[in-house]
């Protein structure tokens, strides 16, 4: 999809209260589908939310480990216990893990990002 298409399509069903006729349509289908097979549209929209939310992304080695970390993140910038959607976590410390989602506070400490390669 050209990014051009993409920022118009974002404009129209980015919102949270998106209707679900809105949801049903192959239009959002499509955008969908861009964010997570169009490398560029990808960039762009997740780049757009980060810096929305004022969360400093160019701080991290790439920007899926900044969403992942900052998708771990509750509405106060504290680590989210407990919640299976959350696949990485960032500690004061430095340290990075990969969450046990076992009911207690478990994780593997990382060494290497994930996404990227880069050592932490």
């Amino acid at each position: 999809m050209e990014l051009a298409k993409f920022k118009a399509l974002h404009e129209r069903f980015s919102r949270e209260d998106l209707p679900e006729e809105a949801r049903e349509s192959e239009e959002y289908e499509a955008y969908v589908d861009a964010i997570h097979e169009d490398e560029a549209c990808y960039t762009w929209a997740t780049t757009e939310k980060l810096n929305n939310k004022g969360f400093d992304y160019e701080s991290y080695c790439c920007l899926m480990m900044a969403d992942k970390v900052f998708q771990s993140q509750d509405e106060e910038g504290e680590t989210k216990q407990g919640d299976p959607d959350v696949i990485i976590n960032k500690w004061d410390e430095g340290l990075y893990g990969i969450p046990i989602h076992d009911g207690s506070v478990s994780m593997v400490v990382i060494n290497y990002c994930p996404w990227c390669g880069t050592k932490l």
